[in-house]
């Protein structure tokens, strides 16, 4: 009662780990709206985008019109980036970010991330850059993601790259430039551009998302 008193929709929601148990090095962050639900994980210097999921309640559970027959329930989302599903214990999935070095393809390296939500609804990071001019910021509403190289220049060719271990089925059906079409489950939904662009540059990479202007904008909402 509580809950829907101050709350008319599911609110935004943000869960931080800046420093992680003794011997590690990891960080991560995840922001959790209506919409989606995004994770960042930091290890070694290097960043990656180990879960992207999406939220439709049109997505029906099987449940709602069958009983449950097994000792196991599978509930699913719907998945754009699934590092725990698409992974091997060595050779794990995710958006890594790199860069186009001297006509060599590097991870980006960083530093500690500057976490900041000042505004409700809203995640801001910041990640300062070691090897290469710069800090990645990264802003983060109810229905979508921006990526932008601050104080970097033009210089560097920066992207994201998705790889995932072995042959898994993956959901997508079309990559086009502004907009990745996929179907899960029987159910189509799909991630848009509103800047910067996919592509599909072989290889081990399922997709690669580049910038425009130094700056990757992504609708999250499925169109809601």
């Amino acid at each position: 009662m509580w809950f829907k008193k101050n709350y008319k929709t599911t609110p935004a929601t943000s869960f931080v780990v800046n420093k992680d148990l003794d011997n590690s090095n990891l960080k991560t962050v995840w922001f959790n709206s209506r919409y989606y639900r995004l994770n960042f994980l930091w290890e070694d210097g290097g960043l990656r985008v180990r879960d992207i999921h999406l939220f439709d309640e049109k997505f029906p559970s099987v449940y709602t019109t069958e009983k449950a027959t097994s000792n196991e329930c599978t509930f699913f989302t719907l998945p754009v980036v699934d590092g725990y599903l698409w992974s091997k214990p060595h050779d794990l999935a995710g958006l890594r970010f790199k860069a186009m070095i001297n006509g060599k393809e590097e991870m980006l390296v960083g530093g500690d991330p500057v976490i900041s939500n000042k505004v409700k609804g809203q995640l801001k990071i910041s990640w300062p850059l070691k090897t290469q001019k710069g800090t990645i910021q990264i802003d983060m509403n109810e229905k979508q993601t921006k990526i932008t190289l601050i104080g970097g220049g033009n210089a560097l060719n920066w992207y994201l790259d998705l790889t995932t271990a072995g042959n898994f089925p993956l959901p997508f059906k079309e990559i086009n430039p502004q907009r990745i079409d996929a179907e899960f489950e029987h159910m189509k939904y799909g991630i848009s551009a509103k800047q910067g662009t996919f592509t599909k540059p072989g290889g081990e990479t399922v997709f690669r998302i580049s910038p425009k202007a130094n700056t990757i904008v992504l609708d999250l909402s499925n169109g809601n």
